[in-house]
């Protein structure tokens, strides 16, 4: 296998399999299929070992290890970022249909903060779910309109639509990926030399 095939495969495999990890955590978390979470999961996990498996093929010889996790570490960071953007997927407009109850849950261990104070808001949403939306704090009164985020599968709780958004970016995926890429490469340059980098 000549250098040239190699470093294109350092640039590819990682660059390829965060874009199909991406594709398929979106598609399996929004589609009309709703394949069960463990299913796309795994299927998922597959995908990252193939991935695992060709970077292993081409840089046998001279691989970085190092590179190798951060191919794993960025491909988890694809599809955290992707189930967090697409899993409540449906917005619904809903009333407040009375006053909220509150419920209160200690939390254990040395400096552990105080308890949890959660409210249950009665709502009326178009289609009738969710009958009932759970917040740390209160949204609003009786006939207070508010828009929640749901997933139709009922995988997650549902939000306030304002706050449906990922909880990170994808620049932390693609620094992962491209960081496994430049280490590879940088392995595959250190090859043939005494002592080359291995990390």
């Amino acid at each position: 296998m000549t250098k040239t095939v190699s470093y294109a495969g350092a640039v590819l495999v990682p660059a390829g399999a965060g874009v199909l990890l991406h594709l398929w955590a979106g598609w399996s978390m929004h589609s009309p299929v709703r394949l069960p979470t463990v299913l796309a999961l795994l299927a998922g996990l597959a995908l990252a070992g193939v991935a695992l498996f060709a970077h292993d093929a081409l840089f046998r010889e001279g691989g970085s290890i190092l590179a190798a996790v951060l191919l794993l570490a960025g491909l988890g960071a694809v599809w955290v970022e992707a189930r967090d953007s697409r899993i409540r997927a449906e917005v619904v407009a809903c009333v407040v249909a009375g006053e909220p109850r509150t419920t209160f849950h200690p939390t254990f261990g040395e400096g552990a903060p105080s308890e949890k104070r959660l409210y249950h808001h009665p709502v009326s949403c178009d289609g009738g779910y969710p009958p009932e939306f759970t917040a740390e704090k209160r949204i609003g009164g009786a006939g207070t309109k508010v828009d929640i985020a749901y997933d139709p599968a009922h995988r997650m709780d549902p939000i306030l639509a304002e706050d449906n958004v990922a909880h990170g970016s994808l620049v932390v995926p693609s620094v992962l990926l491209t960081l496994s890429a430049a280490l590879s490469a940088l392995a595959l340059a250190g090859e043939g030399r005494e002592n080359g980098p291995m990390w």
